[in-house]
């Protein structure tokens, strides 16, 4: 898998893998109402943020053959600019559960480490096993933090590994 980052113009392909991720994938985590509310404009207007110039946020494409199999974006933590932060990972749904996650979490993690960070954080809705799975597999740990995003509906948890140079 190569793995590229993002730009502006990478954003229509983003939000297609976003919202078959939020449709598919999060069917038993976000009410119908939820996913619903996140179409095809609401998505795109999300990922715009993300490339503003004052995000600090760097989007980084997995592609496989030129199809994208998945995305992530890291950067500093908003409330703690020492520490990394995996603001996002998604993997297309046709390529879930065969090691793509692992694949661009590790290049997540060594994307922060060259930027000098030594601990990682990220929040993830609590009910996504998988993924909860996947992040512990690596040293994240609940930190006890909780959330609601009023948008989303749904608890979130943060998770942190403090020392990813192990």
């Amino acid at each position: 898998m190569k793995i590229v980052k993002a730009d502006v113009a990478d954003i229509p392909a983003i939000v297609s893998v976003f919202l078959r991720c939020w449709h598919i994938s999060y069917r038993d985590i976000l009410s119908q109402i939820v996913r619903d509310a996140m179409n095809k404009e609401s998505a795109t207007e999300l990922w715009k943020k993300a490339f503003l110039p004052d995000s600090q946020k760097d989007i980084y494409l997995g592609l496989l053959e030129g199809q994208l199999v998945g995305f992530f974006g890291v950067g500093p933590d908003r409330d703690d600019n020492s520490c990394g932060h995996l603001f996002s990972l998604y993997i297309n749904p046709d390529f879930a559960r065969q090691g793509f996650g692992k694949i661009l979490l590790a290049a997540g993690i060594r994307g922060l480490i060259s930027r000098g960070f030594t601990s990682v954080s990220l929040w993830v809705f609590k009910e996504n096993i998988a993924a909860c799975s996947l992040y512990s597999d690596f040293g994240f740990l609940p930190t006890g933090k909780k959330r609601v995003t009023p948008e989303w509906e749904a608890l979130e948890i943060e998770m942190s590994n403090k020392n990813i140079n192990e």
